[in-house]
C-alpha cells in the first residue's frame, strides 16, 4: 500500500479488481513498529536523551520504508499481483512481510543502542 503517495501513482500497474496480496497487519507493523520500537529502546536508557533519539531514530526508518515501499515495493507486487494471490506465494509473501517488519524493528531499537552507546548513557550492569 502506498504512504507518502496514491497507489495508482506508485504502482500503476496495480488491478483493483484483484486483492492486495500483503496482509495489512504487515504494513502496520512496518511503519508503527520502528517507531515505538526505538521509542522503547530510548526509553529504556531512562533519560530524555534516550528518548529523543528513540523517537529520531524511529522515525526516520519509518519515513525511509515509506520511501522504499512506495518506490521499489509496491510496482513491484502490483506487477505480480495475480500471482502472488495463488495460495503458496501468497503465504511466503506474508511471511516475507512480517519478516521485513521485524527486521525494521529490530534494526530500530539496536541502532538507537549503538547510537547512545558512545555517549556514556546506557546503564552498564
Amino acid at each position: 500500500m502506498a504512504f507518502l503517495q496514491p497507489l495508482s501513482k506508485t504502482a500503476p500497474e496495480y488491478r483493483k479488481e484483484v486483492p492486495w496480496p500483503i496482509d495489512g497487519l504487515a504494513y502496520v507493523v512496518a511503519f508503527v513498529g520502528p517507531l515505538c520500537g526505538a521509542a522503547s529502546a530510548g526509553l529504556l536508557t531512562k533519560t530524555w536523551t534516550g528518548a529523543f533519539v528513540g523517537v529520531t531514530v524511529g522515525a526516520a526508518i519509518t519515513l525511509a520504508h515509506a520511501w522504499l515501499s512506495d518506490t521499489l515495493i509496491d510496482p513491484w507486487v502490483a506487477r505480480f499481483q495475480v500471482t502472488f494471490n495463488r495460495r503458496m506465494p501468497w503465504v511466503f509473501m506474508n511471511v516475507l512481510a512480517f519478516s521485513w517488519a521485524i527486521a525494521l524493528c529490530a534494526v530500530a531499537m539496536f541502532a538507537t543502542w549503538a547510537i547512545l552507546a558512545g555517549q556514556d548513557i546506557l546503564p552498564v550492569p
